[in-house]
């Protein structure tokens, strides 16, 4: 077999044609593998911050998932689509087409949001053999999980043979989410893939620590071979081949749901990023027979007390982050390319959701350290390789970026100006009051902030313009921002707490708070809790992280949230005059000549009693959920509460859900006529990890929660 490039001498002879050497290295490998993380060589190099470039610009995909070379010396790239569908293209500066290498749409569910086509790895030997290997979720089979084996087109080298199919292995899926994912072959010449714990939330089934089960695990298959009644052989020195009732297809378990893993190049290190369930992402070096813990440990802390270890004892990750810093990691991998030397050696992983990019290296002693190493604003899907060891990102906005190093600072937020006056947006003094260089304005539909206030601005550089599109959501130049201070009712007079800036700059959107304290606002990019006491006692507002501020104001929903055609349309300002229509007229807004804003759909006041209730609860959905819950959004339910879709189009009536029923018998995510049974009521009754939306809110919407209960009641069966 082909060895990688950079692999230890051993690890390529391992992998020669017949895999002749296996057996004399029956030991060796799993001691190389499974060494510590110490043995790796060590790193040293200066902080490297990071930015992610658009490549390909002619290229647009829907949900691509993954993107990887088939290491045939032919320099193509692969890029896999959620729905089902392979597209490959030469690695050139720009091409202007794609090839489909293969469409297995119709046979692949993509009835929960993370199910789909999730998984592809090109056989060692694809030059020769033309074998690969895809992870989908079956919807001829429903809720299994499949890994099957297909050959390339004997006659076209940019298509594979649909028919050639051999399904490799399935795994009953519980639930329609933690499918797990990724195909990757070892420098062994094993094929590795992951499946997560089975979904719902919490591992119910405690999938985790269960050897019996491939759920929640990694898996190491040979499939060169063929052992009895399977299509895969069972390499000899896997952990678990004599443990009794253990499945001997284990390489590692204890794992929540590891959506990408990868092999570092030069020396065989096996990385991993494995989602969280409530507070800790964590990335893991996976070793053989390791547990790292899940569900009895989340990242470094205890979970679940009544869980036991099934087997040995718990492996720390690496690195892990917080919720305030993001909310569903996506594994990345270790630099072994040749343009950006800075790089070599550096682990680069993502957050799904804020976008936020971290780089790891190790120190000299062994230790590693994670550092911050840019804001990207994008739903960062998957990260991925060509066959030179360049690094790419997909996006769900559909494109491809390079992984470059950058010399802006990994954190622009940090390099903001520490007080807000010294913005220009506000004045400083114990008024609080705004600069000329801001312009007011208001919304139809305010998202729920805890009871609080909020005064909005907007700023543009002086000349320029936003630009109204079709799709509502508008564009904005750079230099703009929007400002908003949230303020609450407090025994004398109002308590002004903190003002949030979004603020659109060259590589994208960038947002921080400032917290009031005496006349002016202070910086306070990790976020802060502030309290005070009142009559009924103690009172706190948490004022949330740049990180927060970036899982709301998503890439799939326009990142200027409160600045949208359907909020902002039939507001009348100060003089009388339609809000929108005099932006226009003073040339802030440019718009097309036959632009009228009586056509558009608006939003309406959810507490509006003269609206009608289907209205206001669209809208208090739309306002308070539809950021993530749209398509592309980063929503884990595949549900669409946007105003503007249709009832029946949304995705929510009679539908079961994906994240777990909340010990409700007969849940489903919106049950007409029946409030009790529908889980989407009880996500936003309540203020534990199920809530929904899971940030940026501490107090329940009471008033938020009987509008959607009263209209929950008013939908009829069909």
């Amino acid at each position: 077999m082909r060895p990688l490039t950079k692999i230890p001498t051993a690890l390529a002879l391992a992998s020669s044609p017949g895999h002749t050497l296996r057996p004399m290295l029956a030991t060796l490998l799993p001691l190389i593998l499974s060494a510590p993380a110490s043995c790796s060589p060590p790193i040293v190099q200066e902080d490297v911050a990071l930015r992610l470039d658009r490549v390909f610009p002619q290229l647009n995909f829907r949900r691509p998932v993954f993107l990887a070379g088939a290491g045939d010396g032919t320099d193509r790239i692969f890029v896999v689509e959620q729905e089902g569908r392979i597209h490959v293209f030469s690695n050139e500066e720009d091409p202007s087409s794609t090839t489909i290498f293969l469409d297995i749409s119709d046979e692949v569910s993509r009835e929960g949001n993370e199910e789909g086509l999730i998984g592809l790895a090109f056989h060692p030997e694809y030059a020769e053999n033309g074998s690969f290997f895809v992870h989908y979720s079956s919807s001829v089979k429903d809720e299994v999980g499949i890994v099957a084996r297909y050959q390339v087109s004997q006659q076209d080298p940019d298509r594979a043979n649909r028919d050639s199919r051999e399904v490799i292995l399935e795994q009953p899926q519980p639930w329609r989410n933690h499918n797990g994912g990724m195909l990757a072959f070892g420098p062994d010449g094993y094929l590795y893939l992951s499946f997560g714990d089975g979904g719902s939330a919490n591992d119910p089934r405690g999938n985790g620590q269960n050897l019996s089960t491939w759920l929640g695990a990694i898996l190491r298959i040979d499939v060169d071979k063929r052992d009895t009644d399977l299509a895969y052989g069972i390499p000899p020195d896997n952990p678990f081949v004599n443990t009794a009732g253990a499945a001997p297809e284990i390489w590692a378990i204890g794992l929540r749901n590891v959506w990408r893993f990868a092999f570092d190049r030069a020396n065989g290190d096996l990385w991993a990023g494995d989602v969280g369930q409530n507070e800790w992402e964590e990335i893991d070096i996976i070793k053989r027979g390791a547990n790292y813990g899940w569900k009895r440990f989340e990242g470094h802390e205890s979970f679940s007390k009544r869980t036991s270890l099934v087997h040995g004892e718990h492996a720390e990750p690496v690195a892990v982050y917080r919720r305030k810093d993001g909310i569903s990691v996506t594994g990345g991998y270790v630099y072994r390319g040749s343009r950006f030397p800075s790089l070599v050696g550096t682990y680069v992983y993502g957050d799904y959701v804020t976008g936020n990019i971290w780089r790891i290296h190790q120190n000299a002693d062994g230790t590693f350290i994670n550092q911050l190493a840019a804001r990207s604003g994008l739903s960062l899907a998957s990260f991925g390789e060509d066959d030179a060891g360049e690094m790419f990102v997909t996006s769900f906005d559909g494109f491809i970026y390079r992984v470059v190093p950058s010399n802006d600072p990994a954190d622009a937020v940090l390099h903001w100006p520490r007080k807000l006056s010294e913005t220009g947006y506000y004045l400083k003094g114990k008024d609080h009051l705004p600069s000329e260089s801001v312009i007011p304005y208001q919304v139809r539909a305010p998202f729920w902030s805890d009871g609080a206030d909020k005064v909005r601005y907007l700023h543009l550089p002086q000349g320029s313009q936003m630009e109204w599109t079709d799709e509502g959501v508008w564009g904005f130049p750079v230099g703009a921002a929007l400002i908003k201070t949230f303020e609450i009712e407090g025994l004398m007079r109002k308590r002004t707490l903190e003002t949030r800036v979004i603020k659109r700059t060259e590589t994208g959107w960038q947002a921080a708070a400032y917290v009031w304290k005496g006349k002016d606002a202070i910086l306070a990019p990790q976020g802060r809790t502030i309290s005070w006491l009142t009559k009924g006692g103690k009172q706190s507002w948490a004022v949330p992280s740049a990180s927060a501020c970036a899982a709301c104001h998503v890439d799939a929903a326009g990142f200027a949230l409160g600045l949208t055609t359907q909020q902002l349309q039939g507001v009348v300002d100060p003089n009388g005059h339609d809000q929108v229509d005099a932006w226009i007229s003073k040339g802030l807004l440019k718009a097309p000549d036959n632009f009228k804003t009586a056509v558009q759909i608006r939003l309406v006041d959810p507490h509006d009693l003269a609206a009608s209730l289907s209205d206001r609860a669209r809208s208090w959905l739309d306002v308070n959920c539809a950021m993530c819950h749209q398509p592309n959004g980063p929503g884990n339910a595949s549900i669409d509460l946007r105003l503007s879709t249709p009832l029946a189009k949304m995705q929510i009536l009679n539908k079961p859900p994906t994240q777990g029923d909340l010990d409700i018998s007969g849940a489903q995510i919106v049950k007409p006529g029946s409030p009790d049974l529908s889980i989407l009521l009880s996500r936003i009754s309540v203020l534990d990890a199920t809530r929904m939306p899971n940030v940026s809110s501490h107090v329940v919407d009471e008033r938020g929660v009987d509008l959607i209960s009263a209209w929950i009641k008013s939908l009829k069966e069909n």
